[in-house]
């Protein structure tokens, strides 16, 4: 097999790649979390009246060539309480919203979580 046969399957492969996998190629500059952990009533001093919020945290891919944003759990949490650190979200729901247009040549993922705000 000459070189030019195989470079060109290592270049068809690695598009391939990129575009069943959904990443970024030239540029990926994106935070998700690892893990978290939610508050539950018990661990608050929980009260019925105790307001219901949501937050989003979103990352953005264009062409399967770019892709930022923050759509981490935590920048999620923290657009829900925002940005009051003496506050606590407790019974936390998280869901993924995804847009994609044209085939996903532009895509939007954002976290969703909602919850309730409480104190420690």
């Amino acid at each position: 097999m000459s070189v030019r046969a195989v470079a060109g399957k290592a270049a068809a492969l690695a598009l391939a790649a990129a575009f069943l996998g959904g990443c970024g190629i030239l540029y990926t500059g994106i935070a998700e979390p690892y893990s978290y952990r939610s508050a539950s009533p018990v661990d608050v001093k929980a009260s019925e009246t105790d307001p219901l919020v949501t937050g989003e945290s979103c990352n953005q891919s264009v062409l399967f060539l770019f892709s930022w944003g923050d759509g981490g759990y935590a920048d999620a949490v923290s657009s829900a309480l925002k940005g009051d650190t003496k506050d606590v979200l407790y019974d936390v729901k998280a869901d993924v919203k995804v847009r994609a247009y044209l085939l996903g040549l532009y895509t939007k993922t954002c976290t969703v979580v909602t919850g309730k705000i409480g104190r420690l």
